[in-house]
């Protein structure tokens, strides 16, 4: 069965996953305000922030399939979302050099023409190494850290900053794949 999917999210590194895995779809931005305190759990967060952002799109639609996600940080207890500013993304790598810290990635589904909706989110521990001054200058004069959640991008130069990771290797990127494609072929969704 063919159904009309539609990605609420700008992020090209989640369109260019969703068309790896074969999936044809729409992009319709989701104008769902953020709020990044509704919930102190990044498991609980990332979710909630998918769900509203999914619902906010699915609105627009009778018979359609919404995917919406969101992504966090988690450094101890502490949940960091994206920097405001390149000086605050300065102060976020440094806070992760030569540390663990989890990346977390929501996703929700909704089928607006059976009135459904499913959440889930993945994981991976991140380990930096130790960084310097300098490496993190040079990272953030160069890279739009704004845009990511803690301030890096894994699909540009953040790479060099790894020392170790484990765990859902897309929920890095900002989207737990094979999660996604589970739960869309339940719905009757068709790739390839």
């Amino acid at each position: 069965m063919t159904r009309k999917i539609v990605l609420a999210s700008k992020s090209p590194r989640r369109k260019q996953m969703l068309k790896q895995i074969g999936l044809r779809f729409e992009v319709r931005e989701s104008e769902y305000e953020e709020d990044m305190d509704a919930k102190n759990n990044p498991y609980e967060l990332v979710e909630f922030l998918s769900l509203n952002k999914a619902r906010d799109v699915a609105r627009h639609y009778d018979d359609a399939v919404i995917i919406g996600a969101d992504t966090v940080i988690a450094l101890g207890d502490k949940i960091i979302g994206k920097p405001k500013s390149r000086k605050e993304a300065k102060e976020m790598l440094r806070s992760f050099s030569g540390r663990e810290h989890r990346v977390v990635s929501g996703f929700a589904i909704i089928d607006a023409k059976n009135n459904l909706e499913t959440v889930g989110r993945g994981e991976a521990v991140l380990k930096f190494r130790d960084l310097t001054d300098e490496e993190i200058d040079k990272y953030t004069e160069r890279e739009d850290t704004v845009c990511f959640a803690g301030g890096y991008n894994m699909f540009a130069r953040a790479p060099i900053f790894l020392e170790s990771a484990r765990g859902d290797f897309y929920s890095i990127i900002g989207l737990p794949l094979n999660k996604i494609y589970a739960e869309l072929k339940k719905m009757g969704v068709e790739f390839f």
